[in-house]
């Protein structure tokens, strides 16, 4: 039997034993690779599609059951929606040094995250060889976050990481990431890809398709997932709450389109006669500049951080940044963290701008937080609360920001605040 008779006849196995990565991985093509660096992985392909490639020289030596760990272990990447998420943070550097260092710094903390779900601790052996896995542990984090603060955590302190290879079984962390390890992603790096931004998005709703489609017939097979996949699954296949931007967007449409700025390359139309003036002195340059469309706003999102917000909710607001300036490169945005006043104030023009250490979880007076948006000129505000603060409909309409949008979860009370601006229920 040669090696993709093999795995072929493996991941049948694992659907007969109704385990969820047989039905999974079975939706997905695979091709061998002999120059993959590690035994198996995912990778995006040019059209937005996922394939799962394996090196047959490591594959041929390997029992099954560590087969099966290392297929959850890429499974998970999937679920995580890990390899679109990387191509989003490449597509916001500005030069492929920045974009490769960014991308091995995701790849420790994508692993430290699955590693952690999937309660993958011991070396697995590899070709009669253990190969050590990448843990929050080895680099002082803490376990249960999410990737992107592991990300952050990890940029922190990049000149001293020392990354997990494939060891000998020793206290080492064994060879440098990039010789080995159990996935090193180098496959995720796809080169000479004019649009990542396109193709991430390409890839999301590849992963969400097979992943709905795998979910289905598992269900009619077998019934009910192990609680951390189910959780995963859910994430992946949950839509939006709310579409941020198009709410934004419908707002100041006509905001935008009636903004103009001063543009040199442009000519003022009443002081076109100059050019047929035949005076040698006249300026190469139009000194009387035209007008231009400006296509920019400013936005403020307003995030609740008192005691009576879940993270939940906390987290709700951070997609909401993470939304925006996704959709649009023209928005300015500024996120304000607020409990009784104003605890933290920055500027988001990347992802990674986004902070996830909150501050506050005190008492509830917004007041302040509007009052500073709307010193700081935005076009709209973006509030996300659970409702229970000061009586917000008393404010007079001029301390306020022109356009308030209220986001709040489904069962809360915007009594407080609703004539003041448009409420979103969750």
């Amino acid at each position: 039997m040669n090696t993709s008779e093999r795995l072929k006849n493996l991941i049948a196995q694992f659907v007969l034993q109704y385990n969820y990565w047989g039905y999974l991985f079975s939706r997905i093509r695979r091709r061998p690779d002999s120059n993959l660096r590690s035994i198996m992985g995912v990778a995006p392909e040019r059209d937005g599609s996922v394939t799962l490639v394996y090196k047959p020289e490591l594959l041929d030596k390997t029992d099954d059951q560590a087969v099966l760990t290392v297929l959850e272990h890429e499974g998970m990447h999937l679920l995580n929606k890990h390899i679109s998420r990387l191509l989003r943070i490449m597509a916001n550097e500005m030069t492929d040094i920045m974009a490769q260092s960014k991308a091995d710094i995701w790849n420790i903390a994508a692993d430290c995250s699955v590693n952690v779900q999937a309660n993958i601790r011991k070396p697995i052996v590899i070709d009669g060889k253990p190969w050590k896995v990448c843990l929050p542990a080895v680099y002082k984090m803490e376990e249960g976050q999410i990737t992107e603060a592991y990300f952050l955590e990890l940029l922190k302190n990049a000149k001293k990481i020392q990354v997990i290879g494939p060891g000998d079984g020793s206290d080492k962390s064994g060879l440098n990431y990039e010789d080995g390890g159990l996935d090193n992603h180098k496959q995720w790096q796809l080169k000479g890809v004019p649009d990542l931004s396109s193709l991430s998005r390409k890839v999301d709703s590849h992963i969400q398709n097979v992943i709905k489609d795998s979910l289905k017939t598992f269900s009619k097979d077998r019934g009910k997932l192990p609680d951390h996949i189910a959780e995963l699954i859910k994430d992946a296949l949950a839509p939006p709450k709310a579409p941020y931007y198009q709410i934004i967007r419908k707002l100041i449409r006509g905001t935008r389109y009636s903004k103009f700025k001063r543009s040199f390359t442009k000519i003022n139309r009443k002081r076109t006669y100059v050019f047929s003036l035949t005076d040698k002195t006249l300026p190469m340059i139009s000194p009387f500049p035209g007008k231009t469309r400006d296509y920019t706003f400013k936005i403020v999102v307003l995030i609740d951080t008192s005691g009576s917000m879940n993270i939940d909710d906390i987290k709700e607001g951070l997609s909401g940044v993470k939304n925006i300036i996704e959709k649009d490169r023209h928005c300015h945005t500024t996120v304000l963290e607020v409990d009784a006043g104003v605890e933290k104030e920055y500027r988001v023009k990347k992802i990674r701008d986004i902070q996830f250490k909150i501050k506050g979880r005190g008492g509830t007076v917004l007041g302040p937080g509007l009052f500073r948006a709307k010193e700081l000129g935005c076009d709209v505000c973006l509030a996300f609360t659970d409702g229970g603060t000061e009586r917000i409909n008393n404010y007079p309409k001029k301390d306020l920001p022109k356009k308030i949008i209220w986001v709040i979860n489904k069962g809360c009370n915007a009594d407080q605040m609703n004539r003041t601006g448009w409420v979103v229920y969750l």
